[in-house]
């Protein structure tokens, strides 16, 4: 296998064919991928599909397993939306590396992010009861045949989501700030996106447009993000960003170069109540930018309250992932290969352990390349 850092090198080398590329962005990545084995994991999905069939065989040859997985899918993929009719949605929110692998992938890798993620808060807890919970909403969701997860009916995440919206005059002051987010004009902005931007607004009026100089997220960074403000009739501020899409890392791994990506077909199939305002294009992502589409995160805090619930949200994170397979195969289909692995779940936490591993000596190799090179 060869090192983290030419597998970086190779990758970003083919990302650089399908997009602009911010160099000071990519910087920013390499540095926070050396922070922990945690922020390394979202970090590099491209090492992930390099990794995967190396260090679990038995699950990635497993072709009769294979879904339009997430792909990407991790703790912090997870966000609220408003739909059509006003009503707080929670699931996935990041679709970006959407692509076909199998089912356990997407499972495993969810594992694994919660692994890490607690380890980072020093919070103890055995792998195979993550696995259980996580298990347990994916069956759960195979058995009802996909349900989409409004937090109104969930009183767990009703209280996670409370206190996670930002007021209104810090998200815009950041949003606003020319610092992270220097004005551009129209003109100078990527062919097309301009016109992308006003079909995302009811409204005629006349957007301002901003480069986002540091931009949140991990997995994308290196790529170039653009935000686009105006202010409504009623003096309501209103924005969008656009993400500049590429294929999912799995068909750099694989040498599919004329894959496009998967995103918008994955959208159409799962179990999913839209988010209005979500827009696939050939090599951009548009989405809603308020201050009222929040992000639920893990509680981490072993003196949080809300720590309690984590074992709830776990449960539901299973529930979600289902809810995208269940666009590629049947419940009962999905449900018979999982029984071909096993009843007890062995397979899953033992999988998760090894990619944790996996994912920690890559981390520390990083690391320690970071060293070397100052």
């Amino acid at each position: 296998m060869r090192s983290i850092a030419r597998s970086t090198d190779a990758f970003e080398k083919w990302m650089r064919k399908r997009t602009d590329v911010a160099d000071e962005l990519l910087k920013r990545k390499h540095r926070r991928m050396a922070e922990g084995p945690f922020p390394f994991l979202r970090a590099t999905f491209y090492r992930w599909v390099e990794q995967w069939p190396a260090v679990c065989p038995w699950l990635a040859m497993r072709d009769q397993d294979v879904v339009l997985a997430v792909g990407d899918l991790h703790v912090e993929n997870f966000g609220v939306w408003r739909d059509s009719r006003k009503q707080l949605v929670w699931g996935v929110n990041d679709f970006d590396d959407a692509c076909e692998l199998p089912f356990t992938s997407d499972l495993v890798r969810l594992a694994t992010s919660l692994v890490l993620a607690a380890a980072d808060a020093t919070i103890e807890v055995p792998v195979e009861r993550i696995c259980a919970l996580v298990l347990d909403g994916y069956r759960s969701a195979l058995r009802d045949s996909g349900t989409p997860i409004l937090i109104a009916d969930h009183p767990s995440l009703a209280t996670l989501t409370r206190g996670t919206r930002q007021g209104a005059k810090k998200f815009w002051s950041r949003k606003l700030d020319p610092t992270e987010n220097p004005e551009v004009a129209g003109r100078d902005l990527p062919k097309g996106l301009e016109d992308m931007f006003a079909a995302s607004f009811r409204s005629h009026r006349t957007a301002t447009y901003r480069e986002q100089k540091a931009p949140g997220g991990l997995g994308s960074l290196g790529r170039r993000r653009f935000t686009a403000v105006l202010t409504s009739s009623t003096g309501v501020l209103v924005a969008r960003e656009a993400k500049a899409l590429v294929p999912s890392a799995l068909y750099w791994w694989t040498g599919q170069d004329d894959m496009r990506s998967q995103t918008a077909t994955l959208l159409q199939h799962a179990i999913r109540i839209p988010d209005p305002y979500f827009q696939v294009h050939d090599r951009w992502l548009i989405r809603q930018l308020a201050p009222d589409v929040a992000k639920i995160d893990l509680p981490t805090d072993p003196g949080d309250k809300r720590l309690a619930l984590a074992a709830d949200l776990l449960v539901l994170m299973g529930q979600e992932t289902a809810n995208i397979h269940l666009g590629s195969l049947a419940g009962e289909e999905l449900e018979k290969r999982l029984r071909q692995l096993g009843r007890d779940g062995r397979w899953f936490s033992a999988a998760t352990e090894l990619m944790a591993s996996s994912i920690r000596a890559d981390h520390g190799e990083w690391a320690g390349h970071r060293q070397h090179r100052r």
